[in-house]
């Protein structure tokens, strides 16, 4: 199983937020691409994953997020831009770096992060 965040975002994601995100998450991380470049993993020092990075999907369709994600996220309202990091359950610490990837993320393209805090 993994503990999902996802950051949805409103700004169209580049480079610099997206590697900010990744320093956000942890400076010491290694980094390391797969599934041809559609996922990137932010890796420990002995290479084991923490966390995927799946690459943004733009949400058009209205009423998308809420039926993925509740009534409390209806009033982001599309096109949004969906960024999922992805951490493996067993691994605390890995589920801190997905939620401070996504908060940085969510603060620098004009977003919210789901789960909420609280929930988390």
């Amino acid at each position: 199983m993994t503990y999902d965040v996802i950051a949805l975002v409103r700004q169209t994601p580049d480079p610099r937020a997206i590697v900010a995100g990744m320093i956000a998450a942890g400076e010491q991380l290694r980094v390391r691409e797969t599934a041809n470049g559609a996922v990137i993993q932010l890796c420990d020092d002995a290479g084991r994953p923490l966390v995927s990075l799946e690459t943004p999907v733009l949400v058009q369709v209205p009423g998308e997020v809420r039926r993925l994600l509740g009534d409390a996220y209806d009033r982001v309202g599309v096109p949004v831009w969906w960024m999922e990091a992805r951490a493996p359950s067993g691994r605390p610490e890995a589920e801190a770096l997905a939620r401070r990837f996504a908060d940085e993320v969510a603060r620098r393209l004009d977003g919210v992060v789901w789960p909420p805090k609280a929930a988390s």
